[in-house]
């Protein structure tokens, strides 16, 4: 077998445990990526690892698990096991127990029906509490200015609202622009900040509100990326602890994702390690399966008609599990009886379930972009405003039929008492 158990004093006792009981170390390896590469050149064998291998994380235990028969994890104490756990193991070995012994415990964990799997992950947790998990929305869409952002930013807006506790996350690993329309001037990226927290397991309620920024009462923005060639810093399993984590202490999390995945640049992957590549389009992916609504954006013409049907017949399997509504926005009203006529077709032909709503052409939402602001902050009740609240609305009366909105977490509490030193108006510098 092949394993990894630097930084742990006891190696060598261990070792020798091993060889005593005919268990042949075939390799030693010092960190993630040495044991990746190993493993890529020996394919089918059995794996011992550290909880406290440098360099490791769910992505890579991921790789490990479709390479290899089997991997371990060997956890010392309670909080070696919770890392353990963030890596999504399915295999972790106690090695402070009474009566430890390394040689019966492997062979037990290759044996998949008494392997010490992890029991009960935050979600089973939520459910044995009778907890109902927040509401995770995605504004997604084809590429091109379609007014994504803009939207995503008033769903929020209007969902906070009608009372529910909302974050909005920046999530776009492309273009991403919550914090420049809404005038926010950080030095660090609260997303790439959340996902390091994921990455050592210590995304608890504090790190998450050092993460937020609060921008009016119930509404919280999660930025995105300083700089989008930081893209390969939020990965699929820290982006994942986020979700969930967000699902535990806000009522509603709506995600601003990058548009398809058409583009051939998001093809090309970047190397993190040997047989670990990560993919631009990785965050959008993992927020569309996760969430329980989608809302495609797209623009009131035929480039949008048609940029949004390509879009869907390619990557309709990403959405499957969730509510879709196709966005369609800036409509102009000497066009709007044709085109709701069309669109109407288009949404039929592509797929029944399909919902649809419509955003009038609204000087607003320049105003948005031109004073960083919210229609809230700008005071507008015009059109567009109307129009994004009316979306927002089956949302808030499902929120309020599962007690979602009456649901104040400590998260929130905590949030609410940091105000007074984050709530900089969103369209200040500060």
């Amino acid at each position: 077998m092949v394993w990894a158990l630097s930084e742990i004093e006891a190696e060598a006792g261990l070792l020798a445990q091993a060889s005593a009981g005919g268990i042949v170390v075939r390799r030693r390896c010092f960190d993630a990526p040495e044991l990746l590469a190993v493993c890529a050149v020996v394919p089918g064998t059995r794996v011992l690892i550290s909880a406290q291998l440098p360099r490791m994380s769910g992505e890579i235990m991921s790789t490990l698990s479709a390479q290899v028969e089997s991997v371990a994890v060997l956890a010392f104490d309670d909080h070696e096991e919770s890392v353990a756990r963030s890596w999504n193991a399915e295999c972790i070995i106690r090695a402070d127990l009474p009566g430890f012994d390394l040689v019966t415990a492997l062979r037990l964990a290759s044996q998949p029906d008494t392997a010490d799997g992890p029991a009960g992950g935050p979600a089973d947790e939520l459910a044995v509490q009778g907890h109902v998990q927040g509401h995770v929305s995605a504004c997604w869409g084809p590429v091109g200015s379609h007014g994504r952002t803009t939207f995503a930013i008033g769903l929020a807006e209007a969902l906070a609202l009608s009372g529910a506790s909302v974050l909005l996350v920046d999530a776009d690993t492309v273009a991403p622009a919550v914090a420049l329309i809404l005038g926010i001037e950080e030095d660090t990226s609260g997303i790439v900040v959340a996902a390091r927290y994921a990455e050592q397991n210590s995304l608890d309620a504090r790190a998450l509100a050092n993460c937020a920024r609060s921008i009016s009462p119930n509404f919280w923005v999660m930025t995105g990326l300083a700089d989008p060639q930081n893209w390969p810093e939020v990965r699929a399993g820290a982006l994942s602890r986020i979700i969930e984590r967000a699902r535990e202490h806000f009522d509603h999390v709506v995600f601003d994702i990058s548009s398809s995945m058409d583009d051939p640049g998001w093809e090309s992957g970047i190397d993190l390690a040997p047989g670990l590549a990560a993919n631009r389009h990785v965050a959008a992916s993992t927020v569309l399966a996760h969430c329980d609504q989608v809302y495609l954006v797209t623009r009131a013409d035929a480039v949008g008609a048609g940029r949004l049907s390509s879009m869907y017949e390619s990557h309709a399997q990403l959405i499957a599990q969730a509510q879709r509504c196709v966005v369609v926005n800036m409509l102009m009203k000497s066009t709007t009886t044709r085109l709701q006529r069309e669109f109407s077709a288009l949404c039929a032909a592509l797929d029944p379930e399909l919902e649809i709503v419509y955003l009038p052409n609204d000087s607003a939402a320049i105003d948005m972009v031109r004073k960083a602001s919210t229609l809230g902050e700008l005071g507008l009740r015009g059109s567009l405003a109307k129009a994004i609240k009316e979306c927002a609305r089956p949302q808030s009366r499902r929120g309020k039929n599962d007690h979602r909105v009456a649901h104040v977490s400590p998260l929130v509490k905590l949030l609410s008492i940091f105000r007074g030193h984050t709530n900089a108006p969103a369209g200040s510098n500060g």
